[in-house]
């Protein structure tokens, strides 16, 4: 028999046991719907000899899957009986709506009471792939019967461990036209894993608004990619960074670079929606007709998306020419089918959209799309999913189902990918809630002998399922890719080793490496040892400016008065790092504001660099009133004649805004048994925000004293020790 038909005789037996088999090695599972098996099932067996070639032991589990749980035990079961690996999820696989679990996101805060499940609440395959989370099942949404709602557990842990790594393959048509989809990516996966392609090509765009256009921001990518794809640093093209104010409209180049047929690894760095990309903003006018009819044309979407039949438009129009001081003719054919029409293409030369996509054909073989709501599963189309279903060579793509923060890094250890890692084993390290790969997560480019060599490592890759701390101190002393390293001191801090906070700091203080001091800046801020605070009194004024830009949100975060002078000194001086400056402006009401008020106008009367001391005295007074007023709304918390709809609304705030100065009062509402219950269980949860703040060790000593008193109600007692997890989390 030969291996090819031994394969197939062995899925078949799999098959008819309901999916258990007893072989062991890099186990790999499909989990694919019945319908779609049977339409698909030539591609899927191919598939199924193609990673059995590559070492995988694969297993079909093929069924008409009713819940999560359902999908979640098989996992665990081929987990601990055949050294489960990762897994793929083909068709419709039911999709787990989390809720409660904000805090595993990056930005996401929707206000969970007040909107809809479907739209509050988070999709996301971390349920599936860390089996340690815990969840209560709410219920099955009674119109799309693929979600299911969850919410996390007070005694689930309060992070991210994923088990194994899982990709999402779900086609955006229906029906026949949708299973073609599935044969059609799994013969062009089938003839591009043959290649051998190394990861040599990279190219990376960067939206309008996104890092708010700052070009400091902006160009330290070229020193990060240069660490982690030294291959792709060889020719002219071979790597490029694209800015949306290259050109007026960026789209034709976008689309340029997606038909190279060579290029191997491209990051978006963009605003978008699950049906759009946004690739630029209305463009800079050279003239006053153009500036006026720019003007003219952003009027007349307004007035489209209040709708023609709205009885306030003569209002509101009425109202805008009194403010603005225009006439009528500014509003001329907004609802006219011509006008609209001529609008929209204009619009269309600012993005991409989902009717885009199968006609450019992208054929970068992986796509990021560091962007809000690009990879929403939930939706029948979303972008994508488009561009992996799509004809050209795009294979994976890595997406956000929800809304995503623009201060945060993209491509943390990303260069594993140049040395034969595949996608899923570097997902399973860098995964927040609402990141997902779309399609297969074993693709892996081939590792040139040059990447190898310059590794550190004899052998390909590490072994990732090593628990021995020996090991990965070797790994971290004898690896040379600044991202190999990365991975050994992110293994180190998952095995808890005990020396790990000085060997960080000791990274920090001598690595050349901008990414592999960023792993460093990461993991150190989990320690409430002293260190951290140590490193970010040198890391403010590292040459990477998102260092930087992190170091000065973190030294607000913490809210010591030792840190006044270097958010102050920041604001005032850096003046050309837009992120950097915004943050510390941002941070600025989390200090005592008396000191840092005091500090700053001393700063500016003294200083002999500034220009115009008077403007910039009066920028700062603005700046900092701004912030005062926000926070004067959280001080509504404590005041018990307000309506208790403010109060409670005012908690919210303290998620974004930790108040370190208001802790011992807000404490004091949260132990006072008089206070409205839902109050408290509010502010419980918020209090769980303050993970770097200087007072977090009181907050824990509160919530668990509040917790173990006699009568405590039990939905607050959840709430108490679920923010006491959260909170430890930053306290080894």
């Amino acid at each position: 028999m030969t291996k090819k038909s031994f394969t197939i005789f062995l899925m078949a037996i799999l098959l008819s046991c309901g999916g258990h088999l007893m072989a062991s090695g890099r186990g790999f599972a499909v989990i694919i719907d019945l319908q779609s098996y049977n339409a698909c099932k030539n591609s899927v067996d191919s598939y199924i000899n193609m990673l059995a070639d590559e070492g995988f032991t694969p297993h079909i589990i093929a069924r008409n899957w009713n819940t999560p749980e359902e999908v979640k035990e098989v996992l665990e079961t081929y987990y601990k009986k055949n050294n489960l690996e990762g897994a793929i999820f083909i068709g419709d696989i039911p999709i787990p709506m989390i809720r409660d679990a904000q805090h595993f996101t990056s930005a996401f805060k929707m206000d969970q009471e007040r909107y809809p499940k479907e739209q509050s609440s988070v999709p996301s395959d971390r349920y599936y792939d860390d089996f340690n989370l815990k969840f209560d099942l709410i219920g099955r949404d009674t119109v799309n019967k693929l979600f299911h709602y969850y919410s996390l557990r007070w005694d689930s842990p309060q992070k991210i461990s994923c088990d194994i790594y899982t990709g999402r393959l779900k086609p955006v048509a229906k029906g026949e036209e949708g299973y073609s989809q599935i044969r059609a990516y799994f013969d062009k996966l089938l003839l591009e894993r043959k290649t051998g392609n190394t990861l040599d090509v990279f190219v990376s765009y960067t939206g309008e608004g996104s890092f708010s256009n700052s070009l400091t921001a902006w160009k330290e990518e070229g020193v990060t990619a240069r660490e982690q794809f030294p291959e792709a640093f060889r020719n002219r093209n071979s790597s490029r960074f694209l800015f949306y104010d290259m050109y007026p409209f960026m789209k034709q180049t976008v689309i340029d670079e997606l038909l190279r047929e060579d290029v191997d690894l491209m990051i978006f760095h963009e605003h978008g929606t699950p049906d759009r990309q946004y690739l630029t903003g209305i463009p800079l006018s050279k003239g006053i007709s153009e500036n006026i009819e720019a003007a003219r044309r952003l009027f007349r979407n307004r007035l489209r998306k209040i709708g023609q039949e709205n009885d306030n438009i003569p209002l509101i129009k009425q109202r805008w020419m009194d403010y603005y001081h225009i006439d009528s003719s500014w509003f001329a054919g907004a609802f006219d089918a011509e006008q609209i029409k001529k609008d929209s293409l204009e619009d269309l030369k600012m993005g991409i959209i989902l009717e885009d996509v199968p006609l450019i054909k992208p054929n970068p073989r992986v796509v990021i799309f560091d962007a809000c709501y690009n990879g929403d599963f939930r939706e029948q189309r979303y972008i994508a999913g488009e561009y992996i279903f799509a004809g050209g060579k795009t294979l994976v793509a890595i997406g956000n189902s929800v809304n995503v923060l623009q201060d945060k890094s993209s491509s943390d250890l990303l260069g594993l990918l140049s040395l034969g890692y595949s996608i899923g084993e570097w997902a399973q390290i860098t995964n927040i809630l609402e990141s997902h790969i779309i399609g297969d997560p074993t693709f892996r480019f081939e590792p040139p002998p040059s990447a190898l060599k310059e590794s550190g490592i004899d052998k390909d890759k590490a072994d990732l399922r090593s628990e021995s701390t020996d090991y990965w101190m070797k790994i971290f002393e004898e690896g040379k890719h600044p991202d190999l390293k990365g991975l050994a001191l992110h293994k180190l801090f998952a095995l808890n080793y005990v020396k790990l906070p000085e060997l960080l700091l000791k990274n920090y203080e001598e690595s050349p490496y901008y990414m592999l001091r960023l792993q460093a800046f990461h993991l150190l801020s989990h320690y409430g040892n002293g260190t951290f605070d140590q490193l970010l009194k040198k890391s403010i004024f590292d040459p990477y400016e998102f260092i930087r830009r992190k170091s000065v949100n973190a030294m607000g975060r913490i809210g010591k008065d030792e840190f006044i002078p270097y958010v102050v000194n920041a604001w005032i001086n850096e003046f050309l790092d837009e992120r950097v400056r915004f943050n510390a402006g941002f941070s600025f009401i989390l200090f005592d504001t008396l000191k840092l008020g005091n500090y700053a106008m001393n700063q500016i009367k003294n200083s002999d660099e500034i220009w115009s001391k008077e403007k910039k005295t009066e920028e700062f007074e603005k700046s900092f009133a701004s912030g005062k007023r926000i926070s004067e709304m959280a001080s509504g918390i404590t005041d018990k004649d307000a309506k208790l709809s403010s109060r409670i609304s005012a908690v919210s705030s303290l998620r974004n805004n930790n108040y370190h100065q208001m802790t011992e009062t807000l404490i004091e509402v949260l132990s006072d048994d008089k206070e409205d219950l839902n109050l408290r269980i509010k502010l419980a949860e918020a209090l769980g925000w303050f993970t770097l703040s200087c007072k977090k060790g009181e907050i824990v000593s509160a919530c668990n004293k509040i917790a173990s008193a006699d009568g405590c109600d039990e939905r607050l007692k959840c709430e108490l020790l679920k923010t006491v997890a959260r909170l430890k989390e930053y306290m080894r």
